[in-house]
């Protein structure tokens, strides 16, 4: 796969330092990428002004788009998918502003066996949380609900196959993102990557390359651990962290658009629906702090995703509501 032109995606807003990594890391890679598109999704921290200043404007395989209006993550990688088909390439490699992959990802993602399979449709790097350690929330399987893969998977050489993958470090073939369409930029925020991984599928395998490895800087979640949340993770063998409330609007777009994906993609009766609902409503009472102040919410955005309605509070809506 050595003669295959490789583009890669960037979505950012609000992160401009984070940003400048990512590009810096892309551009070193020892197997070069073709072209570099950055598309800013409304940021207001001076990112284009930045990098300028760097002069990463100026480097030829870089391209910046910019949004004025933020359509969230589905709506930025929709849109990035559309400008890098565009670009004519043969491989897309997506990904946000808080990754970094290392400076052999791209090397060892196409020289992997499974890169010259023509059933591959879609190649993973590993996510890697900054001290190193595997981030297992990015590569998954899926059954009645969302499940990291094990250890095994991550073995060198084992190139597992995912049912789900996060757009961190998704290397998907132009002609399987052409097929399936574009990222549905309804849903936002949340399970968009799984979605459209779904449909990938339909047009071969994603296979996880672990010698191919990508920093992702931010942790989902992302809040501090309650003492119940320390307790539930030691007893499961998790890493949760709560979001904090303001950013709890995130979590609320991710429970809709699950239960939503399950009703398209799979059958989910009322028994399932049920469940479901109760099994997140469980885990605000194990992780949450103010739990019951969350459930009410939860419930509510969960007959959202069983009815398909995607009307929602806005991130600013929910800032001025919980402010």
């Amino acid at each position: 796969m050595t003669d295959a032109s490789v583009c890669a995606f960037v979505l950012t807003r609000d992160r401009k330092v984070l940003l400048v990594e990512c590009l810096r890391g892309l551009l070193a890679q020892t197997r070069a990428v073709d072209r570099v598109v950055v598309l800013d999704n409304a940021s207001g921290d001076g990112t284009r002004e930045l990098l300028a200043a760097e002069g990463l404007l100026a480097e030829p395989r870089v391209r910046y788009v910019r949004s004025e209006v933020n359509t969230g993550g589905s709506g930025g990688f929709r849109a990035g998918v559309e400008l890098c088909l565009a670009e004519g390439t043969d491989w897309l490699w997506l990904m946000d502003d808080d990754a970094e992959p290392e400076p052999d990802a791209l090397e060892r993602l196409l020289e992997a066996p499974v890169a010259d399979d023509p059933g591959t449709a879609v190649l993973c790097t590993a996510v890697l949380h900054p001290d190193g350690r595997v981030d297992a929330q990015h590569r998954c399987s899926l059954g009645r609900f969302v499940l990291p893969l094990g250890p095994k998977a991550y073995a060198p050489g084992a190139y597992a196959d995912v049912d789900c993958a996060s757009f961190v470090g998704f290397c998907i073939r132009a002609d399987v993102a052409r097929a399936i369409g574009p990222v549905k930029a309804e849903l936002f925020l949340g399970y968009d990557d799984a979605e459209w991984s779904l449909r990938a599928r339909r047009h071969g395998r994603i296979r996880l390359v672990p010698e191919s490895r990508i920093v992702h800087k931010i942790v989902i979640g992302g809040g501090e651990q309650t003492r119940r949340a320390r307790v539930a993770n030691r007893l499961l063998g998790q890493e949760y962290s709560s979001s904090p409330w303001p950013a709890f609007w995130k979590d609320l777009y991710r429970v809709r658009n699950f239960i939503w994906l399950k009703r398209e993609h799979s059958a989910i009766g009322r028994v399932a629906f049920a469940g479901l609902t109760a099994t997140y409503c469980l885990k605000a009472l194990l992780y949450d702090p103010q739990p019951f102040r969350r459930v009410p919410w939860l419930v509510r955005y969960a007959l959202k995703g069983r009815r398909g309605d995607f009307r929602a509070l806005t991130p600013e809506a929910w800032a001025r509501r919980t402010s």
